[in-house]
């Protein structure tokens, strides 16, 4: 029996991976510019949107080495072909949701 090729779906899937890792990071620099910015505006004084966007920044980072360490674990399994566990993509999906909700809010206390 001859082994199954498996085409180029897994090489789609990688690129796709590593897209939603970019656009993590670009989401992650914006937020960290909108609490800079928060910062500066203060006069370097902590107010009420500089530290709710300094959670949104830190959730934001924190959600994204969660998901570049997804993507290392991912690639290995891969390498052993073997199929990655259920928990990287739980965990994949928790840290996108994360990121997803920490940039709504920076959009709401940015302004």
């Amino acid at each position: 029996m001859t082994p199954r090729d498996p085409g180029l779906q897994p090489e789609r899937t990688a690129l796709a991976w590593r897209r939603t890792f970019l656009a993590m990071i670009v989401s992650d620099s914006l937020i960290w510019r909108a609490w800079t910015t928060s910062l500066a505006y203060h006069g370097g004084h902590i107010a009420g949107s500089s530290v709710g966007l300094g959670i949104a920044a830190a959730a934001a980072a924190a959600a994204t080495a969660v998901l570049g360490a997804c993507i290392l674990k991912r690639n290995a399994s891969l390498r052993d072909q073997k199929a990655p566990r259920a928990a990287v993509l739980r965990t994949a999906t928790a840290a996108i949701i994360t990121v997803g909700a920490a940039t709504i809010a920076s959009i709401l206390l940015g302004t």
